[in-house]
């Protein structure tokens, strides 16, 4: 989709209350956190994996924790290792949580959305787990749904296989409400790979009761570009294949991608939303 039109639709539904932001592991990039694959890769190792010919993380995880007779502690310590900051912060949530949208959701365990919240002066009401979706924050500014947990409740984070089966059974209010708001609302996704198996399989219903009436939702994604791939031109063209035939499968369930050149690019386009909106409120 072209940017300009992006920005005018999306702005669009913030003016009329509908927006939500869907957060991913790269909006928390900047903040020094890991992304899911080096968060993993000391448990690769111990079960002599290599991480580079790995793509089944969920699975890698399962495996470490098999090897420990089922004990994941290991894998408690070290989400608590990687995400215990509660200053860290990024450009892009700073301004996603400036915006006046009252709903994000996440799969990130760590404080970005609710620091950023902070900054901007707003009470977030927090979701963590099923027991918050029964209580209502007075007077909060936002809700912050926190579907695969939080770096304060480790043992209950999703990582595992076994954790991503059980899933519809623990967490099916959680599941419940992702499919109403994206029933209801329009959805920017940031950060996100569109590889998780749980958002996927929520999509997936969601497009199966809707067909053909689905809302219209966004994602932006970084270009492949083939200066990624210097002296690879063979794994350029691969790559260039996958994301449009990716970008053309999102499109199933109403998302539209917007392509930026660089990631650096993304709070730029952020900042025109909310230009964008103050204009018209003006």
């Amino acid at each position: 989709m072209d940017p300009k039109t992006f920005i005018k639709k999306f702005t669009k539904s913030i003016q009329e209350g509908n927006a939500a932001v869907f957060a991913g592991a790269g909006t928390s990039v900047e903040a020094g956190f890991v992304n899911w694959k080096e968060l993993v890769r000391p448990f690769s190792q111990e079960v002599k994996l290599d991480i580079e010919k790995e793509t089944d993380l969920i699975g890698l995880t399962q495996y470490y924790i098999n090897s420990k007779s089922g004990n994941r502690g290991g894998v408690n310590q070290e989400i608590v290792n990687q995400f215990s900051s509660q200053e860290a912060e990024t450009r892009v949530i700073n301004l996603l949580t400036r915006l006046p949208i009252s709903t994000y959701w996440t799969t990130n365990y760590d404080k970005v959305i609710e620091k950023g919240l902070q900054i901007n002066n707003r009470r977030g009401d927090i979701k963590r787990k099923i027991d918050d979706l029964a209580i209502s924050m007075p007077d909060s500014d936002a809700v912050v749904y926190k579907m695969h947990g939080d770096v304060d409740s480790p043992q209950n984070a999703v990582i595992s296989k076994d954790d991503y089966e059980r899933y519809s059974d623990k967490n099916a209010l959680f599941v419940t409400a992702l499919r109403g708001d994206l029933v209801s609302k329009t959805f920017l996704f940031v950060g996100f790979s569109f590889e998780d198996p749980n958002l996927e399989s929520i999509l997936g219903k969601v497009n199966i009761l809707l067909g053909d009436n689905k809302r219209e939702h966004y994602c932006i994604q970084k270009q492949v570009s083939e200066e990624d791939y210097v002296g690879e031109s063979e794994e350029y063209q691969y790559a260039k294949i996958k994301q449009n035939l990716k970008i053309k499968d999102l499109q199933r369930y109403g998302i539209e991608t917007v392509l930026v050149g660089e990631y650096n690019e993304i709070p730029t386009l952020i900042e025109k939303i909310e230009n964008e909106d103050r204009k018209s409120v003006v």
